[in-house]
This record gives C-alpha cells, structure tokens and sequence, in this order.
C-alpha cells in the first residue's frame, strides 16, 4: 500500500517450470470437475430411468391394464404433421350413446334352461270375499320365476348285463357292454371330459378340484386325475392336434406369441423356466384355429420346429427368436403396432408428453382399420372385397400416415432431452428396429396391424398360471400345451370343452384316420351346426 492508501502493484516473474506445472494441475482439476459433471448427470438420468421403471412395474401391480386415452389428451399437440387424411366413404358411424334405463329392471332367464313348474293356490277356506261373502272365481294367474342351482353330484351307473347258458353246455352268452373310455376303466368319459374343463378352461389346480371331488362324497386324488389327463392326451390331443396343426399351416396369415412358464426340474427341488408358443390364423370371417406348444427354451427351435417348412405371413413383437426362421422359410415377418403404441404409452405414462406426438398419428391407422371393418359391415362386402377396400385404403391413406410417424420420431430421436436409456429412447429405438415388420400390412391386405389377437389367446394361460403355478415336469408341460390347444380352439369356436372332450372320447375309436378332420373343434362346431339345421 502507498502512503495515500492506494493499492501498489509489483510485477511479479514466475518461473516458466512453475507455469507449467500450474497449467497442468489446473487441467487435471478441469478434466476431473468434467468428470464428476458427466457422472452427476449419469447419476441423475439413471435416476429418471429408475424411478420411470419404478412407475411402471407400480402401474403394472395397481394400475389400469387398459391402454386407451382421453380424446382430449391427442389434441395437445394438433400442430403436429399428421398425414392430411380425408375420411370420404369409410367415416366412422356416429356412436350411440347408451342412457341407463331407469329402476333396477331384471332381465329374463334364457328360453332353453329347463323349467321346473310348482303350483300354488289360495287355501280352498280363503277363496271367500271379505265383504260380500261370496265365493271368489279364478281370472288368471302370476308367474314368477326364481333360478335355483342343482349341485353337482356324481352317479354311479351300474351295468348288469343278463346271461345266458346253453342246456347242454354248449356255451354262454352274455350282454355287450358299452364301450368305454379305458378297458375296465373305473370312470365315464364325462368325468374326463370335466377334470380337462376344470383344469384347462376354469384354471382350477388338481388339488384344488381333489377337494371339490371330496365335498361330492366320491374322492378321486391328484394322480387319478393326472391319470386321466394322460388318457385324454393320448386318445384325444395327439391325434386331433396333428390334424390341427396341418389345417393351421395352410393358411396364409398367421399370429404367433409366446410365454414363460415355471417348470419343476425332475428329480431337483430347483425350477427353471420353460416357454408356451401360441399359434393361430387371422379373424377375417375364418373359423378361428387356436394351437399351442410347449418349449423348454425360448430359442429358435420352437419356431423352426412347429412352423417346419410353412412360408406366409408371419405377425410377431420384436423378438429374434423368429429371425432364423425367417430367413430360413423365406417368411414375410408383420410387425405389431399395438407393440409399439404400448412403448409411447409406457413412455407417456412416465411423464414424457411428447411421446403423444408419435401417439395421435398410431391411433389414426386403429381408426382407419375400425371405419374399414365398420364399412365392410355396413355394406355386407364379402372377404374379398374387404381386402380389396383395405388395400385401396392402406396404401392411399395408411402409408401417408407412417411416413408422418418416422418423420416425427426422427425430430424427438434428435432432440438433446431424449435420453437412450428413457422410455421414449427405448420406444423410438422400437420403432427404428421394426420399421420394415411394421410396414409390412401396406404390402398384402390379409395382414392385420397388430398382434392382440394372440396375446389375447395367451392371457388365458397366464391367468391359468396364476392359479396353478408351475408345470410339474417336461411331459407335463407338453401335456397341458396339447390340452390348453383344444380348449382355446373349443372356446374361439363358442362351444363348451367339456362337452367336446366327452363327446370325441367317445368317438375316437371308431373314426376313419381320413375322417379325423370332424373331431378338430372347428370341425367338431360345423357338424353340430348341420345337424342343429338338419
């Protein structure tokens, strides 16, 4: 300091050694603040990963399964260059809207459950009036009817079967028995026919339906029942399925999805995880086909081994357990728009608005698809003017709308906020990956645009696995596969697997291999229907 209080500035040397070597520290301190900046924002867009991942398995244990939008959620973002598309003769119909009725009206009980009719009268002593002391006359009567459940009960059928003798010992007759399901067998095929039901239709577990048979007064234990099972697969599945399997691979379309199953190791206490492929046709009018088949594994040689030389369309998620496949049968691989919304919807739910961006333009190619369906329904168009209008309707309006879907997924994929690793990052790459599957209806009009139809097929299992939780072994994972097959096959056709089930017991052994065609389910539900209209 001066005298006056003024600041003095010394000019001070420094060594050009010490220059450098201060250059260089602050350098380390700059790459290791960068360092800890870039793990800093590591950490925070992990964290957004995580607590995204977090909302979603929430979402999935609590929350709605369902994957609809308020209407008013699209139009937040009607700036958006969504395809001009113009809606001439396939507008959708207006909605009706439903106005509850008013009270608590009770609906009729349907005309073909039996009636039981139980008549009740005045007490002869009470048919006086009151007042005048005459004698009242009949004007009619009120009916009220009252449902009433028959318990189930199991019936013992005795067969006694006469004999007869010749009188100088020549020999003896004696009455045929009816044939039966087993040699000596202990049980009807009505008693096959409902353990499958219960087991495979209703999701009861064995030692659950054990207990049920106990409340019957007749116990039959779990390996009687499994016993049971066996036979039918046997009698019943193996054959039927291969015809089934050999009417599925004529047609040109089909859906495919898979899904894990715990499998109990034989002889180990350990489980491991096997895997049900489910395989069904398209629902453009055809009778529907339903197939399933147990893998122990997920890899390729499910697809190679079911589909064997078959080469049509093929609609599945992402997965590459298809793409061997594919390349090997020379397969058309149709992707699954439905899959790729449920990625934006995961990704909308996590807080990501933007991703109603990609939203609004998928809903509109839902949209076109209904007003086709609605328009076909309308008019009475049959299959192939149906396909005619889909194709005249996906390539003039369709495909304008995907080009507007990648045209905005290439803007959000290029914006610094989306992250690789967030949900829309994951949805976005999807839609990259998947772009050729994905655009694969455009080129043939049998194709659908997603793939619900099968995941809808295989819901029924895994709710069925929530009950019964693991498949005992291989052989019963193979088993109940065959047996999840005609059941799913009876119920898309609209018949009753239990009836099914005891009726082909029946009449298996006693059909021409060259007839085996009539016991499928959908073969099964065409004879019923001629004969009903015969």
């Amino acid at each position: 300091m001066n005298r006056d209080g003024r600041a003095r500035y010394v000019d001070v040397v420094v060594p050009a050694t010490d220059l450098d070597a201060a250059n260089e520290q602050l350098f380390v301190l700059h790459e290791i603040v960068e360092e800890q900046r870039r793990e800093i924002e590591k950490a925070k867009a992990d964290r957004e990963r995580l607590l995204a991942e977090l909302q979603l398995l929430r979402r999935g244990l609590f929350g709605r399964k369902r994957e609809s939008f308020d209407p008013n959620q699209l139009r937040f973002f009607d700036e958006t260059p969504v395809a001009e598309v113009e809606y001439e003769e396939i507008v959708l119909p207006e909605r009706k809207v439903k106005r509850k009725k008013p009270g608590h009206g009770r609906a009729p009980f349907p005309e073909h459950l039996p009636r039981e009719t139980i008549q009740l009268d005045v007490p002869e002593a009470e048919r006086c009036c009151a007042e005048c002391g005459e004698g009242m006359k009949p004007i009619g009567e009120d009916v009220t009817e009252r449902a009433h459940i028959v318990p189930a009960k199991l019936v013992v059928k005795r067969y006694v079967r006469a004999k007869y003798a010749c009188p100088k010992g020549h020999g003896v007759k004696t009455a045929p028995m009816p044939e039966g399901v087993v040699d000596g067998g202990k049980y009807e095929a009505s008693v096959y026919g409902h353990v499958v039901a219960s087991k495979y239709a209703d999701h009861l577990p064995l030692n659950r339906l054990e207990g049920i048979f106990k409340r019957y007064g007749a116990p039959i234990s779990k390996q009687t029942m499994w016993d049971l099972l066996v036979r039918v697969d046997e009698l019943v599945a193996k054959p039927v399925l291969e015809q089934m399997r050999a009417e599925l691979l004529l047609e040109p379309v089909l859906h495919a999805d898979e899904s894990p199953v715990t499998l109990r190791t034989e002889g180990e206490k350990a489980t491991r995880t096997g895997y049900v492929w489910l395989w069904r046709n398209t629902r453009i009018r055809e009778v529907p086909k339903v197939l399933v088949d147990f893998r122990p594994s997920r890899s390729r040689d499910g697809p190679i081994a079911f589909l064997g030389s078959w080469s049509g369309a093929l609609i599945t998620d992402g997965y590459s357990g298809y793409d061997a496949v594919e390349r090997r049968n020379g397969l058309r691989r149709a992707g699954c728009w439905a899959h790729a919304r449920r990625k934006f919807k995961n990704a909308f739910d996590t807080g990501s608005k933007t991703s109603l961006r990609v939203i609004r333009p998928i809903q509109r190619l839902f949209w076109l698809e209904r007003a086709i369906a609605s328009r076909a329904e309308r008019d009475g168009l049959s299959v192939d003017e149906l396909l005619v209008l889909r194709e005249r309707v996906r390539a003039r309006r369709s495909a304008r709308v995907i080009e507007c879907i990648y045209r905005v997924a290439a803007g959000l994929e290029a914006l610094r906020s989306t992250l690789p690793q967030s949900e829309l990052g994951k949805a976005l790459k999807y839609l990259g990956n998947q772009r050729e599957p994905l655009m694969a209806f455009l080129l043939d009009a049998r194709i659908p645009i997603h793939n619900n139809d099968a995941e809808r097929d295989l819901r029924h299992i895994v709710t069925g696995r929530k009950n019964w939780l693991v498949f005992g072994s291989a052989k019963g994972g193979e088993v109940g596969a065959r047996l999840f097959s005609l059941v799913l096959s009876c119920k898309q056709n609209g018949i009753d697997p239990e009836e099914y089930v005891t009726d082909v017991l029946g009449r298996i052994s006693t059909t021409l291999q060259s007839q085996i065609a009539t016991l499928t389910p959908w073969g099964w539900a065409a004879a019923r229907a001629a004969e009903t209209a015969g």
